[in-house]
C-alpha cells in the first residue's frame, strides 16, 4: 500500500491535481483513499474531490504535521481496514512541514504502508524570485520535498518557468523537478504522476542511501504558530427550494471578490487561500482567490444529486488579524444570501459534530 504526501503553499492546485491523479490511478485498476486536511473547522476540499470510485477522509481544524498526528494516525489505520486502498493520498494544509508528516508516519508501526517521496507543488506566479521574500514555511516546504511540481504552467512564459527553476534548484538541488498544467493534463502531467508512485521500497538501495543523507534529523516544529496565517470557515444550508445554478455561480463569485477587497484593504500584499464551495442540485461551484492582485476563479463541476444547497468558506491569509476575518467572511456571506432573497440557516460546529443554529436566533430572510 502506498502513501503519498502532497503538499504546496495555499492555493498551488493540490486539489485540481490529485482529482486529475485519482482518474490517473483508477485508470490503470487502483483503489485510492485521500485525506484531506484543512486548516479551518469545516472541510471543503473533501466534498470537491469526494465521489466515485474513491473514499475520502477529512480532518480538521489544525494540522496533521503537529496537532492533528493522533487524528492522522486513527484515519490511516481505519481507512487500511475498513477500504483497503492501494494508494492513500494524503493531501496537508498550504502550511504543513510535509517531512515532519512523512516522519510522523514511518513511526507509527505501519509495515503495509510503503511512502512514496515527498510532493512539494508550487504556484510560479506567486513565488518571488528573491528567497528572501519567501516566508519560512514556504521555503520548509520547498527544502523537504523529494519532487517539485511547477503547477499552472499555462499561465506564464518561458522566462518565469526558467526564472522558477532556477529559484527551486538553489533551494533544493537534491529534488526532481517537473512543470505541467493540472488542469489542462498533457504529457507533463502524466509525467509527473509517473514519477510520484514510485517508494521507497522500489528504489536502487544506493537510492535511498542518498536520499537518507541529504536529510538531518526532524525537529518537531508547530505549523500553524509559526505560519503567521489566519484561519477561519463556516457553512450555510440554504433553504430557499428553487436556486437558478446562475445564482449559486454569482453568489460564490461576489463573496470571494468581496473578502478578497476587504482583504487587501488590511494588507495590501496579503496571500493565502480563499475558497468557497456551492453545493447546487447535481451541480457543484467551486471557486477561490489566492492573493490581492488576482480575480476570483470559478468552476462548475458535476456530481451526484446534492441532498441539499450547502454554502461553504474557507479562508487563510497571512497577516490579517483572525477577528478581522471572522467577521469579513461571516457579514459578506450573509450579506449577498439576503440581497439575493435568499433563506438560510448558518451552521455551527458543535463539540459533537455539526449543529444548525436555531433560526430564532439567526437573521433569516424568508421571501
Amino acid at each position: 500500500m502506498k502513501c503519498m504526501i502532497i503538499g504546496g503553499f495555499l492555493g498551488s492546485g493540490k486539489t485540481t491535481t490529485i482529482r486529475k491523479l485519482v482518474e490517473y490511478l483508477g485508470a490503470r485498476g487502483q483503489r485510492t483513499a485521500i485525506i484531506v486536511n484543512e486548516i479551518g473547522e469545516i472541510g471543503i476540499d473533501g466534498d470537491i474531490i469526494s465521489g466515485g470510485e474513491v473514499e475520502t477522509r477529512e480532518i480538521t481544524s489544525g494540522c496533521i504535521c503537529c496537532t492533528l498526528r493522533i487524528s492522522m494516525e486513527q484515519t490511516l489505520r481505519n481507512l487500511m481496514l475498513t477500504y483497503s486502498p492501494d494508494t492513500i493520498i494524503i493531501e496537508p494544509t498550504g502550511i504543513a512541514f510535509p517531512r515532519q508528516i512523512k516522519s510522523n508516519i514511518e513511526s507509527m508501526d505501519l509495515p503495509e504502508i510503503s511512502i512514496t517521496p515527498i510532493v512539494n507543488l508550487v504556484d510560479p506566479s506567486r513565488l518571488s524570485p528573491n528567497v528572501e521574500d519567501l516566508q519560512n514555511f514556504v521555503r520548509n516546504q520547498i527544502e523537504d520535498a523529494e519532487i517539485l511540481g511547477i503547477n499552472k504552467v499555462d499561465l506564464i512564459g518561458q522566462e518565469k518557468l526558467l526564472e522558477t527553476c532556477l529559484l527551486l534548484r538553489k533551494l533544493n538541488p537534491r529534488a526532481r523537478i517537473v512543470h505541467f498544467s493540472a488542469r489542462q493534463g498533457g504529457e507533463g502531467l502524466d509525467k509527473f504522476f509517473g514519477l510520484i508512485g514510485v517508494s521507497n521500497k522500489d528504489k536502487t538501495a544506493s537510492e535511498v542511501r542518498n536520499s537518507v543523507k541529504a536529510k538531518n534529523p526532524i525537529e518537531e516544529r508547530n505549523s500553524v504558530e509559526m505560519s503567521g496565517v489566519s484561519a477561519y470557515s463556516t457553512e450555510f444550508e440554504i433553504t430557499s427550494q428553487e436556486i437558478p445554478l446562475e445564482t449559486a455561480v454569482s453568489v460564490s463569485g461576489q463573496i470571494l471578490d468581496s473578502i478578497r477587497t476587504r482583504m487587501t484593504q488590511l494588507n495590501p500584499e496579503f496571500t493565502g487561500h480563499i475558497k468557497v464551495s456551492f453545493a447546487h442540485k447535481e451541480n457543484f461551484v467551486k471557486g477561490s482567490v489566492t492573493s490581492a492582485h488576482e480575480k476570483p476563479e470559478i468552476e462548475i463541476l458535476k456530481k451526484e444529486k446534492n441532498p441539499s444547497s450547502r454554502l461553504k468558506i474557507l479562508s487563510a491569509v497571512t497577516s490579517v488579524p483572525r477577528e478581522e476575518l471572522i467577521r469579513t467572511v461571516d457579514t459578506t456571506a450573509s450579506g449577498q444570501l439576503e440581497d439575493r432573497k435568499l433563506s438560510y440557516r448558518k451552521v455551527e460546529k458543535s463539540n459533537h459534530g455539526y449543529s444548525q443554529v436555531p433560526i430564532s436566533i439567526l437573521k433569516q430572510k424568508n421571501f
